[in-house]
């Protein structure tokens, strides 16, 4: 298993230079092709009367793009000259006024996509769902970058969040090019007494052993997060232990536009303090 090819969405023009670093490292790395893609949506006109003074927020967002992709496409280019990778510019232009649709055209094709993580609380003209939509329709593991903090690295110091289930496994053997270097790669079942039919006596020790032959040292251990959610414990042990990548499976489901995430998922979505890996 290898990457080949890296996608990376390029829309979010706060967090930009730190989503590009993390690309274009792991494209170094990997000795991987890299895409950044910039999208800018559809302004989505629609006749109004002479008198309406506000333009629509996809006209804004159409323009807000546009008026950027020099800056972002210039940046990008800097940075491949910098990191001495095989980089593509391609610019998009949506059909809609909806980022993520025009990114999901491009991402499937791709071995690992790179995104920053959606700060809600701040108008940046990206759709809330983003990352949700790319995490659930892409079919392909996406890198989350958080939208506060720097990281030099990404992928040395790694926490898998583990519980057998379906999505766990995807992610963790999604994982498996990104972690097979890694200093230290530590398998963490939350409450795994709960599940005592699942976890086994040693919960996590069939994947270790999977992942070893893998030539990856992997680390096991079941914390009890009786008094934090699992997300929530998650978060405590890589920053107690300075992890730089959380690899987790993403559970949930969209249905007529509304993304149904399980709480784990949710929490981690909101709440990252460093780069996770979420696979579907």
């Amino acid at each position: 298993m290898t990457i080949k090819t890296i996608a990376v969405s390029l829309v979010d023009i706060e967090r930009q230079d730190e989503v590009m670093n993390a690309a274009f490292s792991l494209a170094a790395i990997h000795d991987a092709h890299l895409l950044g893609v910039y999208v800018i949506p559809s302004p989505n006109v629609i006749a109004v009367p002479a008198s309406f003074g506000a333009m629509s927020a996809d006209i804004m967002n159409s323009e807000h793009f546009e008026g950027k992709l020099e800056d972002v496409k210039a940046r990008f280019e800097d940075a491949a000259r910098r990191h001495d990778v095989r980089a593509e510019w391609r610019r998009v232009d949506g059909d809609t006024g909806l980022l993520a649709t025009a990114m999901l055209k491009h991402a499937p094709y791709a071995d690992l996509i790179v995104a920053g993580q959606v700060n809600s609380s701040t108008s940046n003209h990206i759709e809330p769902d983003y990352v949700e939509r790319l995490v659930l329709e892409s079919g392909r593991p996406v890198m989350i970058i958080p939208n506060m903090g720097k990281f030099k690295t990404v992928g040395t110091n790694v926490i898998v969040g583990w519980n057998a289930t379906r999505e766990a496994m995807r992610a963790a053997f999604d994982a498996v090019p990104l972690i097979k270097d890694a200093k230290r790669v530590e398998l963490l079942w939350a409450n795994a007494r709960d599940e005592p039919d699942v976890a086994g006596d040693l919960p996590g020790a069939e994947l270790a052993a999977v992942l070893a032959r893998h030539d990856i040292k992997v680390f096991t251990r079941s914390i009890s997060a009786s008094d934090l959610a699992p997300a929530d414990a998650l978060l405590n042990e890589a920053a107690d232990n300075g992890a730089d990548l959380i690899v987790i499976g993403a559970y949930g489901h969209s249905r007529l536009r509304e993304f149904v995430f399980g709480g784990v998922t949710r929490s981690l979505l909101q709440n990252m303090t460093a780069p996770v890996l979420m696979s579907h």
